[in-house]
């Protein structure tokens, strides 16, 4: 069982260190908050309806794991601005569904009928003492990829899903026309994106 450690890294590599301070974001229900550094942008606009009064309108095409087919809670983007010369990396977001088709804790620790699984041997991961079960998770089409974790719990009775989804394109360039997207690059954004994952607390 791994037990994440809250920390918050972000933006470093280009705004220097102590150049970023944490906000708080708190759910529409009271339900679960979360802190994320000013450097991510809110993805979503206040969507509110009878049946989901706590539900936001998503901004970005990765506010969801490929097939989870949740309803998008909180949505907070890395902006991909920061690296308008390297245009490999698409976007990155941290989120928050609802899985309101899984309405028991067997289905919802079961993951999704619809993913396409990258981890074939699902884990456990304790986030401020919640177990959640964890998958990798992703999808392919012509020249993008999108991955990364997702992380599934059934609490008071309804099923969250947790995830960060980084998306990548794979379209050819002439050599020396772009910048690489390199692997600090990469970390930057994980570690950011990851602050926020293990910042997350059920309040009720």
């Amino acid at each position: 069982m791994k037990t994440l450690i809250t920390f918050l890294v972000c933006g470093l590599a280009i705004a220097g260190p102590a150049q970023t301070s944490l906000k708080t974001f708190t759910s529409a229900d009271g339900v679960f908050r979360f802190q994320y550094s000013d450097v991510l942008v809110n993805a979503c606009t206040s969507e509110q309806t009878p049946g989901n009064p706590a539900s936001c309108k998503s901004q970005s095409t990765i506010c969801d794991g490929p097939g989870s087919e949740g309803i998008t809670l909180a949505c907070f983007s890395y902006p991909n601005e920061r690296f308008k010369n390297k245009p490999s990396f698409v976007g990155a977001d941290f989120y928050v569904s609802e899985i309101q088709s899984a309405t028991t804790e067997q289905v919802c620790l079961r993951g999704s009928p619809n993913w396409y699984v990258i981890s074939s041997k699902p884990g456990i991961t304790t986030i401020n003492h919640v177990s959640f079960k964890t998958f990798e998770i992703g999808d392919n089409w012509t020249s993008h990829g999108q991955s990364g974790p997702a992380y599934r719990t059934f609490h008071d009775g309804k099923c969250y899903e947790l995830g960060i989804q980084t998306l990548i394109s794979r379209a050819e360039y002439d050599p020396g026309t772009v910048k690489e997207f390199t692997k600090k690059d990469s970390s930057e954004v994980e570690g950011c994106l990851r602050g926020v994952l293990n910042s997350f607390v059920f309040l009720k």
